[in-house]
């Protein structure tokens, strides 16, 4: 017996455990989660429940009072990119400019952790599975020639979340592939070791996936995707992801992607004694 997992009307994913985790939620954000019974043949009714997620946590070293509501201002483009006055809707001065409330959860030393009470997206995936490592990533086919080999990023790339932090630890990465010119498949490399995932035949497509342990005191590591020919190859590729644990789940984009500004950031101090936050070109402010 298995199970079918649902987001308001939205079939998530089947799932065999009695547990499972939800990944691409927006923060402070309200949802209808379902679940039925399914055998493959025949469903149960659903049974919802209504949940909402809490909002991004942020640091501000300095003293508040605990359970009061703060007022944290975010704008985009504030560093000055474009001419004040020149700027297209939505950049600084335009529409993504306003206030939002935060409330104090805890005072330790210090510093403040604040609770913001509403979201800064309006849009999200969300999937079941675990959190995706890999920053960048898309479900957007991308066609690419490869010499053999595509690399899609190492752990000084900056391209994956803290990856030497996982090390002797089971990870598992998956990637679509479509459409190969010669036999392919992703694979691990380190420099103690290859993990190979399995092959997506010419002139197919589908899924290759490798996991394994990844052993420590590793130096650095490859995610590729190709084949062991001299040739230069065509395929289409997509939903790159890698996780912890075995299993693959479905693709999802990393948190940075999803999160204007990412969870637990300190705010810095500034000169002007207001503190402030910054991801890209977007900033969330507070000042006393």
């Amino acid at each position: 017996m298995g199970y079918r997992i649902y987001n308001g009307k939205k079939l998530l994913g089947d799932v065999n455990n009695k547990s499972t985790g939800i990944n691409g939620l927006l923060p402070a954000t309200s949802y209808q989660l379902g679940v039925t019974n399914y055998n493959g043949n025949r469903e149960s009714p659903k049974t919802t429940i209504n949940v909402k997620t809490r909002g991004i946590r942020l640091i501000i070293p300095t003293s508040l009072t605990v359970n009061s509501i703060i007022t944290l201002n975010y704008q985009e483009y504030s560093l000055g990119l474009v001419p004040i006055g020149t700027e297209p809707a939505g950049m600084f001065g335009g529409g993504n400019k306003r206030d939002i409330q935060a409330k104090v959860i805890s005072v330790d030393d210090g510093k403040s952790t604040v609770e913001l009470l509403e979201p800064l997206e309006s849009s999200s995936t969300v999937s079941i599975g675990g959190i995706n490592l890999a920053k960048n990533t898309s479900d957007k086919l991308v066609n690419v020639i490869a010499s053999p080999w595509l690399f899609v990023g190492s752990a000084s790339s900056k391209t994956f979340n803290n990856l030497p932090d996982y090390q002797g630890k089971y990870m598992t990465v998956r990637v679509w592939i479509e459409n190969p010119s010669e036999d392919s498949r992703v694979q691990i490399w380190t420099n103690k070791q290859t993990i190979f995932g399995n092959t997506i035949k010419a002139g197919q497509s589908g899924y290759s996936t490798a996991s394994g342990i990844i052993p420590t005191g590793f130096i650095d590591w490859n995610l590729p995707v190709g084949n062991n020919s001299n040739n230069k190859i065509t395929f289409g590729w997509k939903e790159f992801k890698i996780e912890l644990g075995n299993i693959a789940t479905p693709w999802s984009p990393a948190p940075e992607d999803t999160q204007y500004i990412v969870d637990n950031t300190q705010m810095n101090r500034l000169q002007d004694g207001s503190f402030a936050a910054f991801n890209g070109y977007r900033a969330i402010y507070f000042r006393k």
